[in-house]
């Protein structure tokens, strides 16, 4: 039994370490931020011509810009999160991973102003170590990295009771530690089920 779990022990440590980096990285990004505001600078500008049909509210032409321009990682515009600017021409953020592509309606020129805004790389790892398969509208490769962040935190689970478990059969009669070990995993089973 032993060898087994030494072996999950190693292999659930490998599987996490990447993951632990990312996790570290993201901490020290937030630490080290100036204030809750993300710096954004345009990387890019762009027009693309674009006539806004009669009679559409403006979830409508968010839904519209969103099938024309098909940004890449993106997802449609929630109806919560439109906005306009002082020139009331209609503003849509659609984020992703990279950064923002933020979009002007510019309604009476007919065309659509795209700006580019990039995270640093520094921010990319922050915003990867967050994506979750709650996300139902996220683009696939998003959900191929959140299925990867769920196994990577069941592989750290595996990784810490495996650690405990090992450390506990060198210390056969240390009936404190098989207790606390039993009542942590009892608070931890509850809480799971209460999440579910």
């Amino acid at each position: 039994m032993n060898k087994l779990v030494k072996n999950l022990h190693i292999y659930a440590g490998l599987l996490t370490l990447a993951h632990l980096v990312i996790y570290g990285i993201a901490g020290l990004v937030a630490t080290f931020q100036p204030g809750q505001a993300r710096p954004k600078v345009t990387n890019a500008v762009r027009y693309v011509p674009f006539s806004v049909p009669g009679s559409l509210n403006d979830k409508q032409v968010a839904d519209l810009v969103y099938r024309t321009l098909q940004l890449p990682l993106t997802r449609p515009m929630p109806d919560w999160f439109l906005r306009h600017t002082p020139d009331k021409d209609l503003l849509l953020d659609f984020y992703n991973i990279n950064g923002i592509y933020r979009v002007i309606v510019l309604e009476r020129e007919h065309q659509l102003r795209i700006d580019d805004i990039r995270n640093s790389n520094w921010l990319f790892l922050e915003d990867m170590h967050a994506m979750t398969l709650g996300d139902a509208e996220g683009p696939r490769m998003v959900h191929v990295w959140a299925a990867w962040n769920e196994v990577a935190m069941w592989s750290l689970l595996a990784f810490c009771v495996s650690g405990v478990y090992l450390w506990l059969s060198s210390r056969p009669r240390f009936i404190w530690a098989y207790t606390s070990l039993i009542g942590g995993a009892i608070g931890l089973a509850a809480f799971w089920w209460e999440l579910r």
